[in-house]
């Protein structure tokens, strides 16, 4: 994992947790949570059979429809008989949008979304990432300073100029 990405979630829970506290029920989000898919309190479900629309709510914990409490299989088959799928049938308006989308659809974003990650598992990911950096910007400058200090002795030893040599035998008297 990347530190920006690390930073990203960190943000987002953060995000999260303060609009939790300021949520005006404080025991939690109410809604029906239908395998992987969460729909909260206030969603909206349909499916189409024989030209005509069925609508089903979610109020509180259960999705509603004619004033059962059913899941989303058997609000499909109480509208369109056997046969049909419910991911593939349904369509899901979530409190706050404007747009219908399809159950199935819901899902796939939902399963392909990246696992939450706690915040001490993102902040031992970026320390971790900040110390592999540390490590390399240290191996950097060894490096410099060792090209460094073998510029100045290049004219040492046996490529050194021969009148260079010779200015240490001169004497005067």
């Amino acid at each position: 994992m990347l530190p920006e990405q690390a930073a990203a979630i960190a943000i987002d829970e953060w995000i999260a947790r303060a609009r939790e506290k300021a949520s005006p029920s404080r025991g939690g989000v109410r809604g029906y949570q239908w395998k992987c898919l969460f729909l909260p309190d206030g969603t909206d479900l349909r499916i189409c059979c024989a030209g005509q629309s069925f609508y089903a709510r979610v109020t509180g914990d259960h999705i509603k429809y004619e004033g059962r409490a059913l899941s989303p299989r058997q609000f499909t088959l109480a509208v369109a008989g056997g046969g049909r799928n419910a991911w593939r049938e349904l369509w899901v308006l979530l409190p706050g949008e404007r747009i219908w989308k399809s159950a199935d659809t819901l899902r796939r974003a939902q399963l392909q979304a990246p696992a939450p990650v706690s915040p001490i598992e993102t902040m031992t990911v970026a320390a971790a990432s900040m110390a592999s950096a540390l490590k390399t910007a240290l191996s950097f400058v060894e490096h410099a300073n060792a090209k460094a200090a073998s510029l100045s002795d290049r004219r040492l030893g046996r490529s050194r100029r021969a009148d260079d040599v010779l200015a240490d035998h001169c004497s005067f008297d």
